[in-house]
């Protein structure tokens, strides 16, 4: 068995963290999606501490608590792992920003508060933050192609389709090049402080 799971750092989803030890009537179901969710946080977690190529599955299933053999019954390998708990980054991400979008018409209000929700969100989740922008630069082509594919659905989340796709890459390349500058500068908690300027851009960009 792992050892026991340290108090998470990262967290992706709600889930059962403390499973029982012995004999319990816990579906089956629960127990794997637990297992699966805190492996994919503590690989959130290793990543932002070492970088990419430090973290290792040994660190994953340390943080997590579950012993090798889980791993490897929910995850090929340690890009398996991280591509995955990237993925949920970014769908986690982008599920704020869509919510925080149906709550205004169209137009520069609403993509003011996409964008000040989706800057809270990262700043809320500082090492989520550090592998979402930062480490996942140098995980490895496939990790770099999961990233452009979830840019473009972050582009019609935030602009639409009216949009012409050129604009759209480039309005979203720079606004994750002013927030990857403020992590690397400073802190996650510096970012909402970016919102009303980033906002300015964007609807320069889009005259």
């Amino acid at each position: 068995m792992g050892s026991v799971a340290r108090r998470p750092r990262v967290r992706l989803a709600d889930v059962v963290r403390e499973l029982p030890r012995r004999a319990h009537d816990l579906p089956r179901r629960t127990v794997t999606e637990s297992q699966r969710w805190r492996l994919l946080e503590a690989m959130t977690e290793a990543v932002a501490r070492k970088g990419y190529a430090e973290a290792s599955v040994a660190d994953a299933i340390d943080i997590a608590g579950v012993s090798r053999k889980t791993f490897y019954e929910q995850f090929r390998d340690k890009e398996h792992c991280f591509l995955a708990a990237f993925e949920a980054l970014g769908d986690n991400l982008l599920d704020i920003i869509v919510v925080e979008g149906a709550l205004y018409p169209p137009g520069p209000a609403r993509r003011h508060a996409q964008l000040a929700r989706f800057l809270v969100g990262l700043a809320k989740d500082p090492l989520g933050a550090r592998v979402f922008l930062v480490d996942v630069l140098g995980a490895g082509r496939k990790a770099l192609r999961v990233r452009h594919e979830l840019h473009i659905r972050f582009a019609t989340a935030f602009l639409g389709d009216s949009v012409d796709a050129i604009t759209r890459t480039a309005i979203i390349g720079g606004i994750n090049a002013a927030v990857l500058g403020t992590l690397i500068e400073s802190d996650p908690s510096a970012l909402p402080a970016l919102a009303d300027r980033l906002a300015a851009f964007v609807e320069r960009a889009l005259r």
